[in-house]
């Protein structure tokens, strides 16, 4: 099988330039953060540089109004002259690269109603000439490059033109759902509209799971963690591996009382913020991708997920991303009253009815 794990930025960024560099004919870059700094830039100067004649970036609308985890127009944020120096940075770096050449779209425009306000392209994928795409979690920003995270290089060349025509189907605007099996590796696109169909794969395997399930993922909420609970207690080993330093407190909040009400094994990852998102059941499927395996995922946004079965990627698995962070996470303190337990509950089946009615 083709396919490499490529372990946070320093490695996938090696790895993708060299890629950049080399393409003859076309390089296609999806990412749902593109900001002017210094990573952002080290991108736009790798594509201005390349030969290849269609260059083309697709960025979702998120990224154009926050910047480094901020939201631009939120009141305490309107005059700090560090974010608006890194907005007119971001603008210029978007009007340089058309200027050179390089095409650039953004997914999703905002607009009224709940859907085109939640609704996300959350994509990270990157295909280059017919030969070599990847996909994962990495955006192109300098506080997601220091996260520790995940991309994938496959050169297998069926699923190298699936990826191609995702990427060319969300550039003329229409979001698709589709399945693709490979050497190894299953792919599904996501449309954000038919998503439950697709991530019902993903619970299947979960309810049968026979001895262990492996999760890390820095947002991980329903439908996936009743699932997990009750493979818990059907007597499977189940670890969840999330930052104690995360960027969104409410989700390390939401592991503890989910964990405290379950018999799930709850790590903290030590060190920074985790962003990567995988999950391995019983040491035979690895599920990768952009989802976070959270609710958001599971109704709306557009992902691209894969199932891969390869037994040399799973080994790469757990000796470079899996044992390494377990040994840097420690036990979660899952002490949680009765209160929080009921209050994420009563949250969770107002979320979920909220968004069925609204979407």
């Amino acid at each position: 099988m083709s396919t490499e794990l490529l372990v946070d930025f320093k490695q996938f960024w090696s790895r993708l330039s060299a890629d950049i560099r080399s393409a003859q004919e076309s390089v296609f870059v999806q990412t749902f953060a593109f900001e002017g700094d210094a990573v952002g830039q080290q991108l736009s100067a790798a594509l201005l540089s390349s030969p290849a004649p269609d260059k083309r970036i697709l960025a979702d609308s998120f990224t154009r109004v926050v910047l480094s985890d901020r939201f631009r127009y939120s009141p305490a944020n309107l005059f700090d002259r560090e974010l608006r120096r890194e907005a007119r940075a971001t603008a210029e770096m978007f009007r340089e690269i058309k200027r050179a050449g390089v095409e650039i779209k953004f997914t999703n425009a905002y607009g009224g109603t709940p859907r085109r306000l939640l609704s996300r392209n959350h994509k990270k994928l990157i295909v280059i000439d017919n030969t070599t795409a990847y996909f994962g979690g990495i955006n192109f920003s300098e506080h997601n490059a220091a996260w520790h995270d995940m991309m994938l290089r496959t050169a297998d060349a069926d699923a190298v033109a699936f990826l191609r025509e995702d990427f060319l189907s969300t550039w003329i605007g229409r979001d698709q759902i589709a399945r693709g099996e490979f050497d190894g590796l299953e792919l599904f696109t996501l449309d954000g509209r038919t998503n439950r169909a697709v991530f019902q794969r993903v619970l299947d395997l979960i309810d049968a799971a026979r001895q262990t399930i492996f999760v890390e993922s820095p947002y991980i909420t329903f439908p996936f963690y009743e699932r997990l609970r009750e493979a818990a207690r059907r007597g499977v080993d189940v670890k969840v591996v999330t930052p104690e330093q995360n960027n969104w407190s409410y989700f390390a909040k939401y592991a503890r009382v989910e964990s405290a009400r379950s018999q799930i094994d709850l790590r903290l990852y030590q060190g920074g913020m985790s962003h990567l998102k995988a999950m391995l059941i019983d040491d035979e499927f690895l599920i990768v991708g952009s989802s976070n395996f959270d609710y958001l995922s599971y109704r709306l946004y557009q992902e691209v997920v894969g199932v891969i079965t390869a037994p040399r990627v799973i080994a790469q698995f757990r000796e470079r991303v899996m044992l390494p962070d377990l040994a840097r996470s420690i036990v979660g303190n899952c002490d949680a009253s009765a209160v929080d337990k009921s209050l994420l509950s009563f949250q969770t089946r107002l979320l979920d009815a909220a968004l069925t009615i609204l979407t």
